[in-house]
């Protein structure tokens, strides 16, 4: 096996497993059904009014598609403003990482001609993806303690994060939501990881 060929078997499946995550991501951020549906079980919904909480969600849907500019305020807060343009601005950049990884295993397609070395790219990276939900399954009697303690500090240096009554996020995204929106995302990847692997190995015979 080449220098290269080895390189690309330890890059390309964790492209590919980016590549089919944001996909999954993409149905949570660009879409308000997440927020609406963990208002059936979400009571903060409820004191902040249903309707309220439909309306806000299509809002923020529409502000991480760029179709609004900015959020209104009120009734979003002016921290929560700030800290939802800082995750916009992070989605945007995984939407790029997609665009630049398809445009990669476009090329690298066109150049191997293999649908058989893709496989193998999938059943690694579906390997990988169910590392990663085992690892969730884990740490999820632990989730407020890595969601507060590491993951926020690690990926924002501010606490504009932290909500309180006050913010329309408070209402929408408790942390629950975030854990089973996570799970969700790393089951959803996981099942396009599988159909990959199986259209793949259709196309073979």
């Amino acid at each position: 096996m080449s220098l290269l060929s080895r390189i690309k078997r330890l890059i390309l499946p964790i492209f590919l497993l980016i590549w089919l995550f944001f996909i999954a991501l993409a149905t949570v951020i660009y879409t308000p059904w997440t927020y609406q549906v963990n208002c059936y079980w979400n009571l903060r919904c409820e004191q902040l009014g249903l309707t309220a909480a439909h309306n806000r969600s299509l809002e923020l849907a529409s502000f991480f598609r760029h179709q609004l500019a900015n959020l209104p305020s009120p009734p979003w807060s002016s921290k929560e403003i700030q800290h939802l343009t800082e995750v916009r601005g992070l989605y945007d950049q995984l939407f790029w990482l997609f665009i630049i990884i398809t445009l990669i295993m476009i090329f690298d397609l066109l150049m191997t001609k293999s649908l058989k070395i893709y496989q193998g790219y999938a059943m690694l990276s579906r390997n990988l993806m169910f590392g990663l939900l085992l690892a969730l399954l884990v740490i999820s009697p632990f989730f407020k303690f890595f969601w507060m303690e590491v993951f926020h500090p690690l990926v924002f240096n501010n606490q504009l994060w932290l909500t309180d009554p006050r913010d329309i996020s408070w209402y929408l995204m408790p942390r629950n939501y975030f854990l089973w929106v996570i799970f969700f995302l790393f089951c959803s990847t996981l099942l396009l990881n599988q159909a990959l692997i199986t259209w793949l190995t259709q196309r073979q015979k």
